[in-house]
């Protein structure tokens, strides 16, 4: 019961802590005071998720790709294998 607790203590000040991180950044980049960046928080979190999920995307398209690369180099070489033998 403890551990569970624990966890959602630390779930939400993650959550809180990456609010307030995004804020600042907002902040920065626009001049507005913190107070007013909150508001743009959501909205700023969706896009980094969008932008998260689409370089995952792509990094996993990229090891696709590389695994059937490799596999067709290894067929070759086994095949070139069992032409020598």
């Amino acid at each position: 019961m403890g551990t569970f607790r624990s966890l959602i203590v630390l779930a939400t000040g993650a959550a809180i802590g990456g609010a307030v991180l995004i804020a600042y950044r907002i902040s920065q980049e626009t001049g507005k005071p913190l107070q007013e960046a909150f508001s743009d928080v959501p909205a700023e979190a969706q896009r980094i998720l969008a932008d998260i999920k689409g370089r995952a995307t792509e990094a996993i398209d990229r090891g696709r790709e590389m695994y059937v690369e490799k596999q067709q180099e290894m067929q070759e070489r086994l095949g070139e294998d069992d032409a020598v033998l």
